[in-house]
């Protein structure tokens, strides 16, 4: 239901860095888009996915946050990466954004949205940089708590591709997750699509999953959206929502947006 839409998961902490994490994180500049004003809040997109993912959700948010969207290595405008068959490891993907926004002068703490595999980035980048976030905001993300195997594409990337780079990293990545340091105690939204066009039993059990996630911090809270998997381009108008609230309970002042 969820690797076949999205991308791959995030490693813990910089405990976890193999060699070829160390050598891609030093890799050439992030295409990055820099817009609004106020506290920033940065989108990570799904498997193999880029920054248009967030076009719906990025512009109402201008006038009281700095809006972030940017390609990881060997998507979209980012160059690519120097050996594409390497594994992508979540740690080098939360320490190359974390060196990108830095580049850029983007202040933490951060607010973080991620979709579906870019969700686990987030949450990388969450547990291993605890200091530099202020808020998650996590739309229909893969998880950590996920039963090995159960929501897995039966339609394997095409070798080659950043999707499979990014889908072989995966399992060394959940390892990484659990066996890491916790989410920490921000705010977080936790939204879950209600339609993938699988059964009620799937569904049901990719809820539960969802639920048992937004309990990782003690600010989470869960909400089942009418919508299909791509809830940011479905309803972005609950994305928007939530992450006002977050930035809200993270103590930003939203109050332009408020008044839009």
């Amino acid at each position: 239901m969820i690797r076949r839409l999205t991308k791959s998961l995030t490693v813990c902490g910089l405990m976890f860095l193999d060699a070829g994490g160390a050598v891609e994180a030093k890799s050439p500049a992030l295409a990055m888009d820099v817009s609004g004003h106020g506290p920033a809040v940065i989108f990570e997109s799904g498997l193999g996915q880029g920054q248009a993912n967030w076009k719906a959700v990025v512009r109402p948010l201008e006038a009281c946050l700095t809006t972030v969207t940017y390609d990881r290595l060997g998507v979209g405008r980012s160059p690519e990466r120097e050996n594409r068959d390497a594994p992508v490891l979540a740690v080098a993907v939360a320490q190359r954004l974390r060196s990108a926004l830095h580049g850029r002068n983007l202040h933490p703490p951060y607010l973080l949205v991620g979709h579906s595999l870019g969700g686990l980035y987030v949450q990388a980048f969450a547990r291993s940089y605890p200091d530099d976030v202020a808020g998650i905001v996590l739309v229909d993300a893969a998880s950590p708590l996920e039963p090995p195997g159960t929501f897995v594409s039966t339609v394997p990337p095409v070798p080659g591709t950043v999707e499979a780079a990014e889908e072989r990293g995966v399992a060394s990545s959940v390892a990484a997750l659990l066996s890491g340091p916790p989410l920490p105690p921000v705010p977080l939204v936790v939204l879950v699509a209600a339609d993938h066009h699988d059964t009620p039993q799937r569904e049901a059990l990719w809820q539960d999953v969802q639920r048992r996630t937004a309990a990782l911090s003690p600010k989470g809270r869960l909400e089942i959206v009418q919508a299909g998997h791509f809830i940011q381009t479905d309803r972005p108008d609950v994305v928007i929502a939530a992450v006002l609230q977050t930035a809200r309970e993270a103590g930003a002042d939203i109050s332009v947006c408020h008044h839009r």
